[in-house]
């Protein structure tokens, strides 16, 4: 079921290994390293990576959510200026201990290990050596090369997209592939703008060190456009939890559903200790998950018996047509893939994709499983509500095949005062308890 990637990137290994290669590369580039008009000691050299330091901690505090467990910060225009500032060496070590700083203060809010810590700073030493390497190959002398600059800019980025599987695919699970690709369609823009400004500042910078305030600006600028297109606004939020009462409005059978689903979301978001704008995020999601069912025919929605094949088809088109119609309002961009793949399985046998794994949204895996479990207590035209303890038999049955056996773990923790049994039986594997049938799965 998991790819070699995933495999492969576990931690702490990869923490370890990344931390390893970064001294090594230190260790051997400091010995011969040229630190510019009065070595390591001088004053200039010395406040200048202070500043830069001190820049790429408070960028770090100003994260953009792009999509599920990922956000970027606003540390990409210090940390390029840094590479191009600054000495090889001495710039390689500056980025690093301001990342170290900036995960260190963050760790209790985000939750990362010591682990995660090591493979961000380790990673950002070596991705600043090789941009620093590139944009001083030309005489100290000179002025800054534009070509080299924009090198620099481009191999800096590059090498953060391509490394970053170091760090979320331990965490997420998903291939390394697949974060390489999100990470470029989802958050290209906003690097690519950071990356501009460094490159700009860098050029007026020159030997003014306070030429860098001139950048606060801008970079504030950057940081709230994008923070807004990224991040759904009251307004839209409020009209689609109207759109989707009114979808639940539409079947007696199903009133309230979208808003139990979302209570439901919730508490598996606070089991995984996910909070923040990926919380929102799926949250959001998750109230309006049916949305598409809008344009499903009432004798469809409403039939008391089983769909015949031709209904059923009809009734899996839901997905796409909630995704379309959230697709018109960019700042749920985010939320859009949740909708659409709600309805997959981990075994790749769902709709309307037939992703498998993790190749399903992370969102999505958890809608499904808060969707299932409404879907299977709730009365329905076509059958009678289950009793709680045979929905979790159920979802304790189709663990690893229908769903992500981490969230359903996730969830049972999270309904464990709904139970008549002590928590501890909550984990005990039902041999005879049966799968959903179909028509449960379509209809949710």
């Amino acid at each position: 079921m998991q790819s070699p990637s995933v495999r492969l990137l576990r931690q702490p290994r990869v923490g370890a290994l990344t931390s390893l290669l970064a001294l090594v590369a230190l260790a051997a580039l400091w010995n011969r390293a040229t630190l510019g008009p009065g070595g390591a000691g001088s004053p200039e050299i010395t406040l200048l990576a202070v500043i830069l330091a001190v820049g790429v901690v408070l960028g770090a505090q100003f994260p953009i959510h792009v999509r599920a467990s990922q956000k970027i910060g606003m540390d990409s225009v210090a940390l390029f200026l840094t590479a191009v500032l600054l000495p090889p060496a001495l710039a390689a070590v500056t980025a690093g201990a301001g990342v170290l700083t900036a995960e260190m203060i963050s760790r209790g809010r985000r939750g990362a290990t010591y682990s995660d810590i090591a493979t961000t700073t380790g990673r950002w030493v070596l991705i600043t050596l090789l941009a620093a390497g590139v944009v001083h190959m030309q005489s100290g002398d000179e002025a800054f090369n534009l070509l080299l600059l924009a090198t620099g800019a481009g191999l800096m980025w590059i090498a953060d997209v391509l490394t970053l599987p170091l760090l979320l695919t331990p965490i997420t699970g998903e291939p390394a592939a697949r974060v390489i690709i999100e990470t470029a369609r989802a958050a290209g823009m906003t690097e690519g703008a950071q990356y501009l400004l460094g490159l700009l500042g860098a050029l007026a910078v020159t030997q003014q060190i306070w030429a860098l305030a001139l950048l606060l600006v801008p970079v504030a600028l950057v940081y709230l456009a994008f923070k807004s297109a990224r991040e759904m606004h009251d307004g839209t939020r409020q009209l689609l939890e109207s759109m989707a009462d009114t979808v639940d409005l539409r079947d007696p059978y199903t009133g309230g559903h979208s808003r139990r689903v979302t209570e439901l979301t919730a508490g598996i978001l606070r089991e995984l200790q996910i909070e923040g704008a990926t919380a929102a995020t799926i949250i959001a999601a998750a109230r309006v998950h049916d949305i598409g069912k809008i344009g499903v025919p009432d004798q469809v929605l409403h039939k008391p018996g089983v769909l015949t094949p031709e209904e059923r088809a009809i009734m899996e088109t839901h997905p796409e047509q909630g995704a379309d119609l959230l697709r018109r309002y960019p700042d749920f961009a985010q939320g859009v893939e949740i909708v659409r793949h709600h309805h997959e399985r981990w075994d790749g046998a769902g709709y309307p994709h037939r992703l498998k794994g993790t190749a399903v949204p992370f969102g999505a895996r958890i809608v499904a499983v808060a969707d299932s479990f409404d879907a299977m207590t709730s009365d329905r035209p076509y059958r009678r509500a289950m009793p709680v303890r045979k929905a979790v038999e159920i979802l304790r049955a189709g663990r690893g095949t229908q769903w992500d056996p981490v969230i359903v773990d996730a969830f049972l923790r999270s309904i464990v005062d709904r139970l008549e049994r002590p928590a501890p039986l909550l984990m005990k594997v039902v041999e005879d308890a049966q799968e959903p049938e179909p028509v449960v799965a379509a209809r949710a």
